[in-house]
């Protein structure tokens, strides 16, 4: 059963969110490569789109043949939310994976609550929504470095503290961004007070700013690194719009 990523914004669209004037603000689809060392570990896309004060993230991810051999984790996830002056906070998000075992998970969260299905023969089951916005929205789409606070995946909160941001060039390689950003270096801990590192390299591109790489340091492991490739496409025409139009 895959669900793709507009089925999962049909389904959070109808959860309800304030009508405003939606005058696009930016948009792009965006393409990243997820790196181990030498080892492509995946693929991951990004839909953003922003209208007035609303916007949509839609993503999927997917581990690559060679990765597969050690770990898999395939998932499409949907978050939508206000745009404010600090940048997006979700109000409703959406999470469907599968791992390598085959297990299925659904997380749900709205403005009421938070809900999870494990497994495709069981039931949805209530729990404790995690506070903060998701961390999709935090890393990659903050118009500068997150101030730091609480973020989440749906199902798990975690802790992002800001240590320090600087100016730097990145060289990041044929059909990859290259050129200045903002480097936002965080400590991240998660809800068992594990600690990692994270450094978010933020620019302008189409007009929206956006992590043009993410590497994240992983003890023992070698960092897991995600790089933005070029060109940047325009985004799919927004759904929430039409959607409290009536479909008109």
């Amino acid at each position: 059963m895959k669900m793709p990523c507009r089925a999962l914004l049909i389904l959070l669209a109808t959860f309800g969110c304030a009508s405003t004037a939606w005058a696009e603000v930016s948009s792009g689809v965006f393409h990243y490569d997820a790196r181990m060392a030498w080892l492509k570990a995946g693929e991951l896309q990004l839909n953003l789109n922003r209208f007035g004060q609303q916007y949509e993230v839609a993503g999927e991810f997917q581990t690559s043949r060679a990765m597969s051999n050690y770990y898999s984790w395939n998932g499409v996830f949907a978050a939508t939310g206000r745009w404010e002056g600090r940048g997006p906070v979700t109000t409703a998000y959406l999470s469907r994976t599968v791992s390598k075992d085959e297990d299925l998970k659904i997380v749900l969260n709205t403005e009421d609550g938070a809900r999870l299905l494990k497994g495709p023969d069981a039931d949805f089951e209530n729990i404790e929504k995690p506070a903060g916005i998701d961390l999709i929205s935090a890393l990659f789409f903050s118009p500068g470095c997150f101030q730091g606070g609480t973020v989440h995946d749906g199902e798990d909160a975690y802790q992002l503290e800001l240590r320090h941001q600087k100016a730097h060039k990145l060289t990041g390689g044929k059909n990859y961004y290259q050129g200045e950003v903002i480097n936002c270096h965080y400590n991240v801990r998660d809800h068992k007070d594990r600690k990692r590192q994270v450094v978010v390299s933020l620019a302008e591109v189409g007009n929206t700013t956006v992590a043009v790489q993410v590497r994240a340091k992983i003890p023992v492991l070698p960092d897991a690194v995600f790089k933005l490739k070029l060109p940047v496409q325009t985004a799919p025409k927004p759904v929430l719009p039409a959607l409290l139009a009536g479909g008109r």
